[in-house]
């Protein structure tokens, strides 16, 4: 099963009944072979934009540098109308997985991006407040970017 795959599948284990899981019900201590691999957003403003608050080492180590902490439209490379961030807002707004090709953008020509994955999450009152990302990447040079 892919990280993706193994991702989704946890989404829907916390989500019981209910359209999408609340924030509350996730645990990364849940998901241990995962944590490198994603990022998790809190949604700022009904999707507006996205506030990073963990970035998982295998992404951190390809990216142009930690961005904990910061929006999202504060950083150059990513574009506000570009696929991630429509993928982003499309996850919010369709309360959904979304599950789009997101061309990597990093320092790093040697990595590809595999496969990507928003999970949303919501807070008690129903309204979608964070977005998980699991984003499968591979680095050309080593394959030391997938999950063991």
């Amino acid at each position: 099963m892919s990280m993706v795959d193994e991702s989704l599948e946890y989404w829907e284990s916390i989500r019981g009944g209910r359209p999408v899981p609340r924030r509350s019900d996730f645990d990364p201590t849940d998901i241990p072979r995962l944590l490198t691999h994603v990022v998790f957003l809190q949604v700022i403003d009904g999707g507006a934009d996205f506030r990073f608050r963990v970035i998982g080492d295998a992404v951190r180590s390809v990216s142009f540098g930690n961005h904990t902490g910061q929006l999202m439209s504060s950083l150059p490379h990513i574009s506000q109308d570009g696929p991630l961030m429509t993928g982003l807002r499309d996850a919010v707004t369709s309360r959904a997985p979304v599950r789009t090709p997101v061309p990597y953008e990093g320092p790093l020509k040697e990595v590809v991006l595999r496969d990507h994955l928003i999970l949303p999450l919501s807070g008690e009152d129903g309204e979608i407040t964070h977005l998980l990302l699991t984003i499968d990447l591979i680095d050309t040079r080593r394959r030391m970017l997938r999950a063991s």
